[in-house]
């Protein structure tokens, strides 16, 4: 199971070391999630900037990382552009680059460019099929790399994980322990889906950002109940984690700091 955080920070400075600690301990991928509107969830270094400059500067910062954007709204998105973006961010970025698709999550910001909130899924459909085109394409300089365009995965709920399954496309859930994801998998493998992934916040420890609610499920506990959560995890099928490890910085680096000391190296990951 391959490893990734977000890097979310206070600051350039402290997201930039929360991303090198955590490349240099073996979480070869840095996420960054997408939004439009301003978001107090996301403020700033926190998730906040536009998803692909910042994956362009962490890529030149760290060249042996891959990178990826945790999930792109495609309703918001030129699908034509969007491919350009994603051939260039797979061509400069040494790791590579995943592009993983979602139809959105905040109301806001897909009412703010017009689009019908409801109908985001349908949106979604369409836009996907120019998009994997486009990706294809060498008529979008740079055009697709000699080993193809950067992979593309589905992230969201029940109705664009069937799509990924007819698709035969890659799955990313998300906001789930492992005991709300194990039917989830399960059903997702049963049912013909072939590569599972996952996003979910992972503490060290108790959470203790003060006036920061966890509206996520989040793993949280010991390095030993982190190992046993994360183990959990890869058993059921996951392939890729990408983690949230909070977003004051002292949760973070604390996160990243016990991920690399005591529990990467009894998943055998160092």
């Amino acid at each position: 199971m391959r490893i990734g955080i977000s890097p979310f920070a206070s600051s350039r400075e402290a997201a930039l070391r929360l991303a090198a600690d955590a490349v240099a301990a073996g979480m070869d991928t840095l996420w960054l999630g997408d939004g439009y509107l301003a978001n107090p969830d996301f403020g700033g270094w926190s998730g906040g900037m536009e998803t692909m400059t910042e994956l362009a500067w962490l890529a030149g910062c760290l060249p042996s990382a891959r990178i990826g954007i945790t999930a792109a709204v495609l309703p918001l998105r030129d699908p034509q552009w969007l491919a350009k973006q994603a051939n260039t961010l797979h061509r400069i970025a040494g790791g590579g680059f995943v592009l993983v698709a979602a139809a959105g999550f905040w109301r806001q910001d897909l009412e703010a460019r017009g689009i019908d909130f409801d109908r985001r899924g349908a949106v979604l459909v369409d836009r996907l099929v120019q998009l994997r085109s486009a990706l294809e394409d060498p008529r979008f300089s740079p055009g697709p790399p000699d080993d193809g365009p950067p992979p593309v995965w589905l992230a969201g709920a029940s109705a664009t994980r069937r799509r990924a399954i007819e698709l035969g496309l890659p799955f990313q859930s998300s906001r789930a322990t492992p005991d709300e994801l194990e039917p989830i998998a399960n059903a997702f493998f049963e049912a013909g889906g072939t590569t599972l992934t996952h996003r979910v916040r992972v503490e060290a420890g108790i959470h203790r950002v003060e006036g920061e609610a966890l509206d996520w499920h989040a793993v949280t506990g010991s390095a030993d109940q982190l190992v046993d959560a994360l183990g959990r995890f890869a058993a059921m099928g996951v392939s890729d984690l990408s983690i949230i490890p909070g977003q004051g910085d002292e949760a973070s680096q604390h996160t990243v700091d016990v991920l690399a000391a005591d529990v990467l190296p009894q998943l055998g990951r160092r």
